[in-house]
């Protein structure tokens, strides 16, 4: 997940350096990297397409006329978005983008191009690169495009989030936790809205069909609103986190999301049939045409928003053609509501379409902040667009939310940890992580505040108190007591000490497929080792669990054999399974080292070595010797077979 350091300065500035910050962080726990996003291109301008016609000798090229303020260029342009009276970005000729990319006058398919049209990718400003770049109509012909965009240096930090930290899915959330490196506190900007007199609850009815499947949903309406082009500080948001800007809308509903961590879903409120909005489990082959022209064909496992007629959403995962936000949409309704994440997950999945909102619902929410992330979306609105918000909202509590208290034991927290911890220094842990205690002799009753799905234990808490304590402060012993009945025999020695002989004296290892067909079983069936058949198998070849080792160790010689591979050493480590009584369907497994050989002749830069039986007998010595496995004797009269004596037995 990307996060951008100047949004974080929204709620916490920091003087560290990025590396200290990518530090920091990981010894919380947030392993991240970071990169620069630096202004690299000058001589870039804005332009005005005046002109564009079809370059007369490629089908694919066009030629355009473009205004830059004191000139006008001729530039010959392949992308598929362009025509007339667009505002682009123009690299001038001398102009140097991304790396020491230099634009040059060139000549083109016999048209003389002096300059480039570019698009995000070009400029570094995201990774779109099927089209140009296409800018408001409000920035001025022939500036320079870093004022024009707004643009400054920015550093991404790039987190690897665990599963159980949903709550880090946001600049709020990894706010948060600057606050605790910082050991400052988070600034939340107050704002206050000014509401209309319609009321939502009057032009808007809600069912949840099954209390199982949301836990929470709200709704208001805006009226009047002007769907447009979104202002360019919006735009520079969400490109510096790899997002399209699609409307001021949709890209302020993606902005909430990426801020403040909570999805929200915008429906175009004239397009909700008979204004209901019921939240129910799909019908049985139920289907809907997705914003993305898919058509999906639903499950009774799959949660559903749903007009009078026919579902306009898929719950948490993705909006439906017939209710989303166009140029011609004037009402919407802003749904924010806490789905069931196993639900949410297993659509997703089953849909193929893991994105930024089902990611975020899947992971758990934040049962409190649901109506907040709605009227800072009203608040923000009203800040760059036309507006008429309800005075009031629609909030369906179906399970109400109980913030969890757990008992924290000083002393078991310290002896688990190895730490000498104060209950005062705990206190203070906690108090940087917003979590409001209330002490008593060697414990606390530590409340957990609702954006922690992840707090559910006491020894939870004592992750906490090791993470914010630090690691690295904890220190090590030299002496530990443990009972001598949890040390046991580590099994994989024996083949570790295989492999690393084996490897280093000429030998590469093999894995083949443990799965064999008919063929394969009757190298191990004569010698009494009956395969085990599976029931239900993929395909004739892969019917039964190998009982041998050797039909996947001659395969992989006979393909290198017929690729003209003159000398090839191989061994594999590997369970094989047969049957041991039918009747009864008893089975049992082992584990076995198979080698095998390949060429009469072992070359080398010096010299090429006659290789025979004699040579796989000094690799057998060798390989017993370092496993300390002696009485062992050889019996190498035959021309093509070893027999290897141990206990008097073959």
């Amino acid at each position: 997940m990307k996060i951008s350091r100047n949004w974080l300065n929204d709620y916490v500035v920091s003087k560290r350096t990025d590396d200290e910050l990518v530090g920091s962080f990981t010894q919380l726990g947030l392993e991240c990297t970071v990169e620069k996003n630096n202004v690299e291109f000058s001589n870039v301008v804005v332009g005005k397409v005046e002109t564009c016609i079809k370059h007369p000798n490629a089908d694919k090229l066009k030629v355009c006329r473009v205004n830059i303020g004191n000139e006008t260029l001729e530039i010959v342009c392949g992308a598929p978005n362009i025509k007339e009276n667009l505002i682009v970005p123009i690299a001038k000729v001398g102009a140097n983008l991304l790396g020491d990319f230099k634009i040059k006058k060139s000549i083109i398919r016999g048209i003389v191009s002096n300059g480039m049209i570019c698009s995000g990718k070009e400029l570094g400003l995201n990774d779109d690169h099927d089209g140009i770049l296409i800018l408001n109509t409000k920035v001025k012909i022939g500036q320079d495009l870093n004022g024009a965009l707004q643009l400054k240096d920015d550093s991404i930090f790039d987190f690897d989030i665990t599963p159980n930290r949903g709550d880090c899915f946001s600049h709020l959330g990894i706010a948060r936790e600057l606050s605790i490196i910082e050991n400052k506190k988070i600034q939340i900007k107050p704002f206050s809205l000014e509401y209309s007199s319609f009321k939502t609850s009057d032009l808007i009815n809600i069912n949840i069909n099954n209390n199982d499947i949301c836990n929470r949903y709200a709704c208001k309406i805006i009226k009047n609103i002007k769907v447009s082009d979104s202002p360019q500080w919006l735009k520079n948001k969400l490109s510096l986190l790899g997002e399209k800007s699609i409307n001021n809308i949709v890209d302020l509903a993606n902005y909430i999301m990426f801020d403040l961590g909570q999805p929200l879903h915008i429906f175009d409120y004239d397009k909700i049939s008979n204004q209901q909005i019921n939240v129910r489990l799909a019908k049985k082959n139920e289907k809907i045409v997705c914003i993305n022209k898919e058509i999906k064909k639903l499950s009774r496992t799959d949660i559903v928003i749903s007009d009078s007629k026919e579902p306009i959403a898929i719950a948490g995962v993705i909006g439906g053609l017939n209710s989303h936000v166009d140029n011609n949409t004037k009402n919407i309704l802003i749904e924010s509501a806490i789905f069931n994440k196993i639900y949410i997950r297993r659509t997703a999945k089953k849909h193929n379409y893991a994105k930024e909102a089902s990611k975020r619902f899947e992971r758990g929410l934040d049962y409190d902040n649901v109506l907040y992330v709605m009227d800072k979306f009203c608040e923000i609105l009203l800040n760059i667009t036309q507006a008429e918000i309800s005075k009031d909202v629609i909030d369906l509590k179906i399970i109400k939310n109980k913030l969890k208290n757990i008992n924290f034991n000083l002393n078991k927290c310290n002896q688990f940890l190895g730490t000498s911890l104060k209950l005062n220094e705990c206190k203070d842990i906690f108090t940087r992580l917003s979590i409001k205690t209330t002490s008593k002799k060697d414990s606390m009753i530590c409340s957990i505040p609702s954006y922690r799905n992840d707090l559910t234990r006491e020894a939870d808490l004592y992750e906490e108190v090791a993470r914010v304590f630090g690691y690295n402060n904890i220190k090590s012993k030299n002496k530990f007591l443990v009972s001598s009945t949890s040390f046991v025999y580590d099994n994989n020695t024996i083949e570790d000490i295989i492999r690393n002989v084996l490897s280093n004296n000429g030998f590469n290892e093999h894995y083949s497929n443990s799965l064999y067909s008919n063929n394969d079983i009757k190298i191990g069936a004569s010698i009494g080792w009956e395969a085990i058949k599976i029931k239900n198998p993929l395909s004739s070849d892969m019917a039964f669990l190998r009982n041998s080792m050797t039909p996947g160790i001659l395969k992989a010689l006979s393909f290198n054999e017929k690729r003209d591979n003159q000398f090839l050493k191989l061994y594999e480590i590997g369970s094989i399974l047969k049957q041991t009584n039918k009747s009864r369907k008893e089975s049992f497994e082992s584990r076995t080292l198979c080698i095998g050989y390949l060429g009469r002749k072992q070359f080398s830069w010096k010299n090429n070595n006659k290789f025979d039986l004699f040579d796989v007998k000094g690799d057998v010595i060798m390989l017993f010797n370092h496993l300390g496995i002696s009485g062992v004797s050889f019996d190498c009269n035959h021309t093509n077979e070893l027999d290897i004596i141990f206990n008097s037995k073959k």
